[in-house]
């Protein structure tokens, strides 16, 4: 009896230790990732949680919808090839222009081009020569880094689907916890449309 307690214990750790694979996204062209991510403003010491919500087609469109952990609206973005819009609710500001790294600073310190997360989350590298990226030794992405920004982008803790992608730059950083992913968009009215709502200020980016 007890010989076999050890051996049900062992097999026990055994799989608990195990860990799946990396998901692939090479083939994957609609997403669906819910994570949370934990926002470190280093100019003004201060740091917050948000969930965020992404659905994405690839090449295409990508929608980011950002709440607080009670679930209160915070902001929602859409971007395509050509155009970046987002709304901030607390604010009541909707904002649009075109994408380019500098757009998101009404609500981000560092600069992140919002086209730039088909490339966080499919896992494509960055095309752009002041980019330079390297992979593990699974040819499988392992960190980026723009010499023009200073952004550098970190992946890690890679289970599954489930991944850690670390934005570091001198003055704030973000880190994502991608939690679940399925490989359709939500079916959700007008998801990838967005337009400014009765009484927010409109406001063209440049």
């Amino acid at each position: 009896m007890f010989k076999r307690l050890i051996i049900f214990a062992t097999a026990a750790l055994t799989l608990s230790g195990c860990s799946s694979a990396p998901m692939k996204f090479g083939d994957v062209k609609d997403g669906n990732w819910k994570a949370k991510a934990l926002i470190k403003d280093k100019e003004q010491s201060r740091s917050y949680i948000v969930n965020l919500n992404f659905n994405v087609k690839r090449d295409e469109a990508a929608r980011m919808d950002v709440t607080t952990t009670l679930g209160t609206g915070v902001a929602s973005l859409l971007v395509d090839k050509k155009e970046v819009r987002y709304l901030l609710f607390d604010s009541r500001r909707f904002y649009f222009g075109s994408p380019q790294p500098g757009v998101m600073r009404p609500i981000l310190s560092i600069p992140f081009d919002p086209r730039w997360i088909q490339n966080i989350l499919f896992d494509i590298p960055f095309a752009e020569k002041s980019w330079t990226c390297t992979k593990d030794e699974n040819d499988t992405l392992q960190d980026c880094q723009d010499s023009v920004t200073g952004l550098k982008i970190t992946w890690s803790g890679r289970q599954g689907a489930k991944k850690t992608i670390l934005l570091e730059h001198a003055k704030a950083s973000v880190q994502i916890n991608v939690q679940s992913f399925r490989s359709k968009v939500e079916e959700r009215k007008n998801l990838f449309s967005l337009e400014a709502p009765e009484g927010f200020k409109t406001l063209r980016l440049r």
